[in-house]
């Protein structure tokens, strides 16, 4: 089969770190047909080369047939529906739409036309969670009662400063429990599935105007051969001075596993380096997670543009490792997380989930 012709909708950082990088090197299943940048600055031509097409509204996009999949930097919905055209399958950012209620559209529009829909969660083949992944599958640390996994930093701020990037801009959804918090979330029910409670707290540490950090609790039964109940710790924070940054904390009946640090796999992209470069993926001794010493297996994020791959050729959306049922559950975990927060309670998921 022909390779997937992508059009990448945005020049922001996920064009240079993630998917440009990411489907240029998988020349045999896709190759990169378009980008649109509203304003024709350079920035696609800059980082994808000379020669690429820009195109600057998204009807460009939808109504081109050549494009197979659209790769969007942004949760879109309704235009993706241009009447009288076939819709194209579509990777979305993380988490995925604005609102649970918009997910839900989205997932049940691709269902209905048997369509490829994919939100990018590529921190689900970050080095540490493999590790982490295989090392709960082996049973080594016995049967798990607590984790913490967090994305820390330490940026305070200097003195004058004034908010230039989006992330520090208040507005719709631009908290940190959609931006780092999708990632934690997602990671975590993937790992033990939906919670029975969920507790929160957002909260503006270095007085920008929006809640940038979070801590989140979900609450769990007890797992297959534990005794009591299963916390999961999630956070992330922008004031964090410890010289080393945790990562993952789990604590089991045999064992614990301590990890700490940050995936290589984007600061390698971020620094212009290629997927195919030596080193590429691969984290360094001194970064490995520790039960005794545990090496860490290699991140490999082209993975999820190859399991899109899979999907589409196949046309059976089933094979997507990233469902949009599990978008849409990361969706609600920070909505209900939004909810604790603001009501400074426990929110019981199964009685909650629903009236979203």
């Amino acid at each position: 089969m022909a390779p997937i012709r992508v059009s990448i909708l945005g020049t922001g950082l996920s064009l240079q770190a993630f998917h440009f990088p990411l489907i240029d090197a998988l020349p045999d299943k896709y190759i990169l047909h378009s980008v649109m940048e509203r304003t024709d600055r350079g920035k696609a031509r800059a980082v994808c080369g000379p020669d690429t097409k820009v195109v600057n509204t998204i009807d460009q996009v939808v109504n081109d047939p050549d494009v197979d999949l659209a790769a969007l930097e942004a949760g879109k919905n309704g235009e993706l529906t241009t009447p009288g055209r076939p819709l194209t399958p579509v990777m979305v950012e993380k988490p995925v739409t604005p609102t649970v209620k918009e997910a839900e559209e989205l997932a049940a529009l691709a269902k209905s036309k048997n369509l490829v829909f994919c939100a990018y969660q590529n921190r689900r083949w970050d080095a540490d969670f493999l590790t982490l992944k295989d090392l709960l599958k082996s049973g080594k640390l016995g049967p798990i009662h607590e984790m913490t996994s967090r994305f820390d930093r330490y940026r305070p701020l200097p003195p004058g400063h004034k908010s230039s990037s989006w992330k520090e801009t208040p507005g719709q959804h631009n908290e940190g429990i959609y931006n780092l918090g999708s990632h934690v979330i997602d990671q975590a029910l993937n790992l033990f599935g939906v919670p029975e409670k969920v507790w929160c707290r957002n909260y503006d540490e270095r007085g920008v105007g929006l809640d940038e950090c979070f801590e989140m609790e979900l609450l769990y039964p007890p797992q297959p051969g534990a005794t009591g109940p299963l916390a999961v710790h999630l956070g992330a924070n922008m004031l964090n001075s410890v010289p080393v940054q945790l990562r993952y904390l789990v604590k089991g009946l045999k064992g614990s596993f301590l990890k700490n640090g940050l995936d290589p796999q984007e600061p390698f992209l971020r620094a212009g380096k290629k997927v195919r470069d030596e080193g590429f993926g691969i984290e360094s001794e001194d970064a490995w997670g520790t039960v005794s010493t545990v090496p860490s297996k290699n991140g490999w994020y082209p993975a999820i543009y190859e399991n899109v791959y899979d999907a589409i050729t196949s046309k059976d959306p089933s094979k997507l490792v990233v469902q949009p049922e599990q978008a849409i559950w990361t969706m609600k975990i920070i909505e209900l997380g939004n909810k604790s927060s603001k009501e400074g309670r426990v929110i019981d998921v199964k009685a909650e989930a629903d009236k979203l």
